[in-house]
This record gives structure tokens, C-alpha cells and sequence, in this order.
């Protein structure tokens, strides 16, 4: 291992561009090569002056490429915090008297607001269970009629149960196993709206430049980092918009690759999957079910395999 660190060190530097805004970072070549046969290649092009030094990653965004370096050295790299959206605080009086006379006190509104633009718009409805017209999950009863409820109410759970293990049983999930329904975060007393669009988006993105430069260890690596989070993940109606905008990014980055990731739709559709009785009736999961296209498809073949 010392032999390979002095390698590493010793190697001429390389600097890598972000294809997203130009800005670049520096690194050691030896590092990059140990992890990556297509960007050892790219690097070892020969130009006019000589070898290349300097190659622009087209679609890798500033922050993926700085994780990327990290990963290069130390085999692993930093999670990206949750965005904490803070509530507005109502007005509070004063009692600020204006002058001799006037005893109308002043009232100032302190009103904090989120300033980021990615997230999605929060879910409008809260959970709901299916309908009681529906015998399970989305099946009608004999000739119309209403099941009675103890048999209801024992299909929607054992079909709930069927959905959540779809998620809970896969490879990259190696956190420890989640009682759905429950929220295990503490709050302290303090109740919190984390925003985790950029966290999740973040593994995402990690694991679409492995799979465009061949790193096998970084594919396998953001996979588990995702699946953890989510896990851990407290689904709330105010933040079904965080999972949505994981979808669309995930499907739409793919429709521009060259490889597809059949690994990373698969995770995030078993936990959509598996959450599906919670937030299945926002209005923000039916327009994205309107919008069509290979999440849908990949979406209800996971649950008609996972039910019949």
C-alpha cells in the first residue's frame, strides 16, 4: 500500500474540468488511473505539445467532480447535508408605543423562507389508505360489492407488507432494517422539514459517472449510499417532492447517457414501491404517473410482480 501511495503521489497531475459550469479541479493522474480504464486512456492521449493534461467531463456537475477527487484518494466520499427549510414564524407584537398618545404598538412579521429552487412543490394531502371500494391494492370486489371490512383490512396490509419488502430485501440496503410507519428520528423537541433532493440526487450523480468511466467500486459504493438513505428517510407528505425529483433526474440523465443504470432505476423504484401506500394518493405522484414514460413502466411491473 505504501509502494501504491508513493506511486500515486509521484504521478504527474491532471486537471479535470466540470462539463456543467468549467470549473476545474487538479489531481494526481496515478489516482485517477487505479479507478478508471476509460479516464486512464483519456488521459494518456497524446497532442501536438505532448500528453494531454487537462479534459473536460461532460455532464458531471462541480460538486460530482470534487467527490469524485475524494473518491480517487480515499475510496469513499462526503455525503451533502439535507437542506433544513425552516417554517415561517408568525408575527410577533412589539409593544412598541409610536409616541405620547398612541397606544398602537408596532407588529413585525420575521418570516423565513426556503430560497432554494429544486425542490418540488409539497404534497398537498396526507396519507390516506385505499379506498374501501378496492379489495387490496387497487382490486374490486366480487360483482361490485364492498368486501367486508376485516377482510379489507387484512388484504391492504399484507399487500402494504409485500411492498415494503421489495425495497428492504435489496442487495445495497445495509442499513439496519426500517420498521415502516414509524418515524425513529429525534427531534429533540424541535420538529424539522429537511429538504434531501440535493443528498439524493448527489448519490445519483455519483453513481452515473461510474457507470459512463467504468468504476466499479464508486457503482456499487453510491448505490449503498443512496439505499441508506433512503432507508433512513422519513417520507412525510411535505416532502414527497424530495423522492419525485430523485425519479425525474434519474430517468432523464439516463435518456442522455450512453449506458443505461439499470441498477440505480431499480433501487429507487422498489422504494417507491415500498412507500407507495403512503403518498400514493398526492396529487404530486399522480402527475408524475400522468407524465408516462420508463418510470411508469418499470413502477407497476415491480408491484404486479411483487403482488401476484
Amino acid at each position: 500500500m505504501a509502494e501504491h501511495a508513493s506511486n500515486v503521489f509521484q504521478s504527474r497531475l491532471f486537471t479535470f474540468r466540470s462539463g456543467e459550469n468549467g470549473a476545474s479541479t487538479t489531481i494526481h493522474s496515478g489516482a485517477v488511473a487505479a479507478v478508471s480504464t476509460p479516464l486512464k486512456m483519456m488521459m494518456e492521449e497524446e497532442t501536438s505539445d505532448g500528453l494531454k493534461t487537462s479534459a473536460t467531463l461532460h455532464g458531471v456537475r462541480e460538486e460530482d467532480l470534487l467527490r469524485f477527487c475524494d473518491f480517487c484518494y480515499t475510496s469513499t466520499y462526503t455525503d451533502p447535508y439535507p437542506i433544513v427549510v425552516k417554517p415561517a414564524t408568525p408575527a410577533i407584537e412589539s409593544g412598541v408605543n409610536n409616541g405620547p398618545g398612541n397606544g398602537a404598538g408596532t407588529s413585525t412579521a420575521l418570516i423565513t423562507t426556503d430560497d432554494t429552487t429544486t425542490q418540488p412543490p409539497a404534497a398537498k394531502r396526507p396519507r390516506t389508505e385505499s379506498p374501501a371500494r378496492f379489495n387490496g391494492f387497487g382490486r374490486p370486489g366480487v360483482l361490485g360489492a364492498s368486501p367486508a371490512p376485516e377482510v379489507n383490512t387484512s388484504l391492504n396490509l399484507n399487500n402494504k407488507l409485500k411492498l415494503q419488502s421489495v425495497f428492504v430485501n435489496t442487495i445495497y440496503t445495509t442499513a439496519a432494517p426500517r420498521v415502516f410507519g414509524t418515524n425513529t428520528r429525534k427531534s429533540n423537541g424541535v420538529l424539522t422539514n429537511e429538504n434531501h433532493t440535493n443528498v439524493f440526487i448527489a448519490h445519483a450523480a455519483m453513481h452515473a459517472l461510474a457507470v459512463n468511466y467504468e468504476i466499479g467500486k464508486l457503482k456499487t459504493l453510491s448505490l449503498q449510499k443512496l439505499a441508506d438513505k433512503l432507508m433512513r428517510f422519513d417520507c412525510k407528505p411535505e416532502r414527497v417532492g424530495d423522492v419525485l425529483a430523485l425519479i425525474r433526474w434519474v430517468y432523464s440523465t439516463e435518456s442522455q447517457m450512453p449506458r443505461d443504470m439499470p441498477e440505480l432505476r431499480d433501487v429507487v423504484v422498489r422504494y417507491v414501491a415500498s412507500e407507495v401506500s403512503g403518498f400514493g394518493n398526492s396529487e404530486e405522484f399522480g402527475e408524475l404517473l400522468k407524465e408516462g414514460g420508463c418510470f411508469v413502466k418499470d413502477f407497476w411491473a415491480m408491484v404486479y410482480s411483487s403482488l401476484f
